[in-house]
């Protein structure tokens, strides 16, 4: 399964430099998208199966190298599917090595771990932003993204309007944070935090129990990704009927010596 952010695509600033396409007869053969996150960014993309092995996506990565798109980057990461050998040959041919793992979790049938019924400890209001500075600092210390970068994307006019953002509050003060995106008959529980000084007291299983039946009383198919090496958030998903669909791999791909070696 290829995770192509679709939330970030449908809400491009007008004029950015960030999809490029591959066109044949008025047909789209390959397609390649940055995705940038604070100093970071993800690259990921596709091609026709019919037309791969012919240059294509790599005509179109040579585009994105050409420019100046990944200058001053501190990591850049290719997002490939873990079943795609021809992505992952792809980037070894790129001198990419394996940076980490992710795993794509759906809700499954049996939610008893969710503990349905139980008092909630916290409760879950909408973001605003009066809350911006805790936003960036639960976001810098949770997935290393700079807090200017979190504060930049905050007050973009072109920010997602898909996603649902709430603040999530423990005996009155604001202990974490969680966003939602729906996106058909799917929903997406992304930026997941729960302030590390606030941890161990069920904080972060009350609130993903209140936004999954929430999702699933709408009628939603509930989905999250987790690093594969952040065991406690493993566990807690795990523990509250998540199961693993699908398996995502990301290459780490040094700019600076592949500009030194050209």
């Amino acid at each position: 399964m290829l995770k192509l952010n679709w939330d970030m695509l449908k809400n491009r600033a007008p004029g950015s430099l960030e999809d490029f396409f591959d066109y044949e007869d008025g047909e789209l053969r390959s397609f390649l998208a940055l995705y940038r996150f604070g100093a970071n960014v993800e690259i990921c993309g596709m091609t026709h199966p019919d037309y791969r092995h012919q240059g294509r996506f790599s005509k179109l990565w040579k585009q994105v190298t050409d420019s100046n798109l990944l200058e001053n980057k501190q990591k850049i990461l290719f997002n490939i599917p873990h079943s795609s050998k021809d992505g992952q040959q792809w980037a070894s041919s790129r001198h990419a090595g394996l940076h980490s793992v992710e795993y794509t979790l759906k809700l499954g049938d049996d939610m008893s771990g969710l503990g349905i019924g139980s008092t909630e400890l916290v409760s879950l209001r909408p973001f605003t932003q009066d809350d911006a500075e805790l936003w960036a600092r639960l976001d810098a210390e949770a997935f290393d993204i700079s807090e200017f970068s979190t504060l930049a994307a905050l007050s973009s006019p072109h920010r997602s309007l898909s996603r649902v953002m709430h603040i999530i509050e423990y005996q009155g003060l604001a202990a974490g944070k969680i966003e939602v995106d729906r996106q058909g008959e799917h929903s997406w529980i992304y930026g997941f935090v729960v302030d590390p000084a606030l941890r161990g007291h069920g904080i972060g299983r009350s609130a993903l129990r209140q936004v999954t039946l929430d999702e699933k009383a709408k009628g939603k198919h509930v989905w999250l990704d987790v690093v594969a090496d952040n065991a406690r958030a493993l566990h807690l998903y795990e523990s509250c009927g998540f199961v693993h669909e699908d398996v995502q791999d990301y290459y780490e791909y040094v700019y600076a010596a592949a500009k030194t070696n050209r």
